[in-house]
């Protein structure tokens, strides 16, 4: 009994010490809570409040900056950047019209603000223009173009005062829109004093000649009217732009050769690498297509001919690395050094043209064929001539004896080209041992020979119907030389005989092309013709130079039917080795009346 009485007492007095330990506990932690006065809350309020709306602006300032910019866009103000340069901003358009810049130019600067409306082009200024010499300090330039009854006016003021002003009757260009560029920021900026600024750079686009509503493009190296703003030192003269255009771009897309003219360039897209480019002058192709890239409406394929071998080396179709053999276009005949495996194209300079600045020679170096053969051929270009290139064939030191080289023609389909030109001379025919027929368009001299007359076994007037057997070019017909026309050699007296072949397709837009044809096969410019010039042999025993064609029905690759039946696919011209004269290719526009 007394030890269970006296064993609970402590029980109770350990609950006791357990509860006083909790109580103290909490009362510590309540102790160590941070507390606040209401004079802190004040001032962390006060902070805040202080503090706040600063972060918010800073990150808004760029959003503010951006809108001040547009904002500026929008008014007429010019700040000056630098004063000793020409600080010029233009300014917002104030009609479709109108453009106007403003400048600010420091004492002495001896600016000029110069105005032209013809030669208008990517490669040099105008030469031919108005000029205004234009005072220090800030003033207003406005440019007012319109036309009317009367014809084509610019019109050029400083501030409020005219001082330059162009007029052109209604026949100077019948225009059908126009593209516009200039170098002038709508920000103020400062520019160096030295160097010309380009204000306004507006090119106009004629009327397209066979369609009503469409206009032509012309390349940027071409020259076009229009209007052409610029302020410029008064010391700076323009020198007249060049008669040839050199390249240094790798592979010259763009082409080699006369500026407003033909040229060439190299590939190294599948299907042209090993091809000499062709480009045609605008004037020949008036209303063409030329979106599409690299455009190369025509070529031609170099192929050395062997004594020995039967079977010709093609140099698009293949070659030891690559798809092709690869051409290299440089300014001199000495083979390269080293062949870098793609035929890179070397800096072609104004060693080129000759003294006179009246012709251009470049050469195609080509890597050896599997034959052995290395050709070399030298193009030739003649400012008198813009239509025309020369081919004359060389052969590398280390190459395989080359007995002939041949020159042959690639994407002739697209010019729809129908027509041989021949003499008109009944003794004859244009094939040997073929009898003539007198065309219906016969003339005085000459003879348009139609190509389903070197076909007779061909029936041009059935509808074609694509298959494995029809879709294959036709065989190559061999052209009798002195059938043909002669003309006057280009450089000298002497005579050539003259293969020309025509078209008989007035409108080419009005054709129905089949479905599906890539667009690079439509053509839409001009009606045109392709010439070749060929030396005579200047000896009896001395072997000439043979001219052969290849019509075909349907387009190369794509296999689709030609509109209006077969065309001429191929010319082939052998040229035998040595040469001692080049061989001509023009291709040339054909007045809209005599195209049929």
């Amino acid at each position: 009994m007394n030890d269970r009485s006296t064993s609970r007492p402590p029980e109770h007095s350990q609950s006791r010490n357990d509860s006083s330990s909790a109580t103290a506990t909490r009362s510590g932690r309540r102790r160590n809570r941070m507390r606040f006065g209401l004079l802190e809350l004040l001032l962390i309020t006060t902070v805040v409040a202080a503090w706040l709306p600063v972060i918010l602006a800073r990150r808004q300032i760029s959003e503010l900056e951006s809108e001040i910019e547009t904002m500026r866009f929008a008014t007429t103000q010019l700040i000056v950047v630098d004063e000793a340069k020409l600080n010029v901003r233009s300014l917002p358009s104030i009609w479709s019209n109108i453009s106007s810049w403003k400048y600010n130019a420091p004492a002495d600067a001896d600016l000029e603000l110069r105005l032209a409306t013809e030669t208008i082009n990517s490669v040099s200024a105008p030469s031919q223009y108005l000029a205004a010499a234009l005072p220090e300090g800030e003033h207003s330039i406005h440019l007012k173009c319109t036309s009317d009854s009367d014809g084509y006016h610019s019109l050029v003021y400083l501030d409020d005062e005219l001082i330059l002003e162009e007029h052109h009757p209604k026949s100077w260009i019948e225009s059908q829109g126009s593209s516009s560029t200039g170098e002038a920021s709508n920000r103020s900026t400062a520019y160096p004093l030295n160097k010309p600024l380009k204000l306004k750079v507006q090119r106009l686009s004629a009327k397209h000649p066979l369609k009503k509503y469409n206009s032509i493009e012309l390349s940027n190296e071409y020259d076009s009217k229009g209007n052409y703003l610029w302020i410029s030192p008064a010391s700076m003269v323009p020198h007249p732009p060049p008669v040839f255009l050199v390249s240094n771009d790798k592979y010259s897309h763009d082409g080699l050769g006369l500026r407003q003219g033909i040229k060439v360039f190299r590939s190294q897209q599948t299907g042209l690498i090993g091809l000499i480019g062709v480009l045609p002058s605008l004037d020949s192709t008036l209303g063409d297509n030329r979106h599409w890239y690299p455009h190369c409406p025509f070529g031609v394929s170099v192929r050395p001919v062997l004594q020995s071998l039967s079977r010709l080396n093609i140099p698009e179709e293949g070659g030891p690395r690559s798809a092709g053999i690869p051409i290299s276009l440089r300014d001199t005949l000495d083979p390269p050094t080293k062949n870098d495996g793609i035929g890179a194209l070397e800096k072609i300079t104004q060693a080129s043209i000759d003294e006179s600045g009246s012709q251009m020679r470049i050469f195609a170096h080509y890597q050896p064929f599997e034959s052995g053969a290395q050709p070399i051929v030298e193009i030739r270009f003649d400012a008198a001539h813009p239509n025309r290139i020369g081919f004359l064939p060389h052969t590398a030191p280390n190459s395989a004896p080359m007995k002939a080289c041949q020159f042959v023609t690639r994407f002739n389909a697209r010019f729809l080209w129908r027509e041989i030109e021949i003499a008109n001379d009944k003794s004859d025919s244009v094939l040997s041992g073929d009898s003539l027929k007198e065309p219906d368009n016969a003339t005085n001299d000459r003879v348009r020979q139609p190509l389903a007359s070197l076909y007779p076994n061909v029936d041009f007037t059935a509808p074609l119907n694509p298959t494995t057997g029809n879709i294959a070019p036709f065989e190559w017909r061999k052209i009798v030389t002195s059938r043909l026309p002669t003309t006057t050699r280009v450089d000298g007296d002497a005579k050539m005989t003259q293969l020309t072949l025509k078209t008989d397709v007035v409108n080419a837009t009005t054709l129905n092309y089949p479905a599906g044809l890539d667009p690079k096969w439509k053509y839409e410019g001009i009606p045109n013709r392709q010439t070749w010039l060929l030396p005579r042999a200047s000896a009896t025993d001395e072997p000439e130079i043979t001219a052969e064609i290849r019509g075909g029905a349907v387009f190369p690759i794509v296999q689709l039917p030609i509109p209006g039946g077969p065309v001429i696919q191929n010319v082939r011209i052998t040229v035998p080795m040595p040469a001692k004269n080049p061989v001509w290719l023009e291709i040339a526009p054909e007045p809209l009346s005599d195209s049929k």
